[in-house]
């Protein structure tokens, strides 16, 4: 089979996979809420569908790993998402992108006490296990998949569009972080960051990293959308917070272009 044919199966596959486990699980979310008076965001049965479905991106992932096996060479799953060993140019990479998510919520959304950080180290695991595994699936599967076919920059526009669109049933979730602000600006916001999180791992080469960065810009985001307002969920807008985000996809956009002039294909 020839290598575009076999990055499209695994693209078709994953993404088959990925929404099927997802909108599924979420779908009985919904069904509950609208018919059965049940599973409402918070309750201890809400977590169980909502978990399944968020971490479609990760089992659809393994998925494609032993279905695809012989293109992951000998190594291990746990090597595919550990990667090489983390050396000090990955790790001052990822440290700088952590530093960058505090100044982002300080500057623009003027979240800057102590106990703040504090608050996302302490509800890490939990951020890894609620989002930061799907990166799995989008940068470890997606993404190195799709730039096999088409070049960085639309792969970015796909990706983000992709990744934004499997979020759409929490919209029809009340409670959610998603249902606090238009899906427009969501669909903006994911492909900032899927230029970040795809910039990160062209440079660290490991998928781990990438998601203890998901972890923590989920951690950041969720400081700005409720304590940055008094508990109430709410994303306040304003020039500073175009400003940040603005500087992101620009700063990450450069990196990533001249990464891929020096290196086309990410392996």
């Amino acid at each position: 089979m020839k290598p575009k044919k076999r990055s499209l199966n695994q693209i078709g596959l994953f993404l088959l996979y990925t929404f099927s486990i997802t909108w599924l699980s979420w779908l009985i979310i919904i069904i509950g809420n609208n018919y059965f008076n049940s599973l409402w965001y918070g309750e201890p049965l809400f977590w169980i569908p909502y978990l399944i479905g968020g971490l479609a991106p990760a089992i659809s992932s393994y998925i494609i790993y032993r279905q695809f096996n012989q293109d992951f060479g000998k190594e291990s799953f746990g090597k595919f998402v550990f990667g090489k060993k983390i050396d000090g140019k990955a790790w001052l990479i990822f440290g700088l992108f952590t530093i960058w998510r505090l100044l982002m919520i300080w500057v623009a959304f003027g979240i800057n006490k102590p106990v703040s950080i504090l608050s996302i180290i302490i509800n890490l695991p939990l951020l890894i296990l609620f989002g930061g595994l799907e990166e799995l699936g989008w940068r470890g599967i997606l993404q190195p998949q799709l730039e096999k076919i088409i070049n960085y920059l639309p792969s970015i526009l796909v990706v983000g569009s992709i990744w934004s669109i499997w979020h759409l049933p929490l919209w029809f979730i009340k409670g959610t972080v998603q249902s606090s602000f238009p899906f427009g600006l969501y669909l903006l916001s994911g492909i900032i960051l899927t230029s970040s999180f795809t910039t990160l791992y062209k440079y660290t080469k490991n998928l781990f990293l990438c998601v203890l960065s998901h972890a923590w810009f989920n951690g950041s985001i969720g400081l700005a959308l409720y304590m940055g307002n008094n508990g109430t969920l709410q994303l306040n807008l304003n020039w500073k917070v175009i400003v940040v985000f603005s500087i992101e996809l620009i700063v990450s956009v450069i990196l990533g272009i001249a990464y891929h002039r020096k290196k086309p294909i990410l392996c």
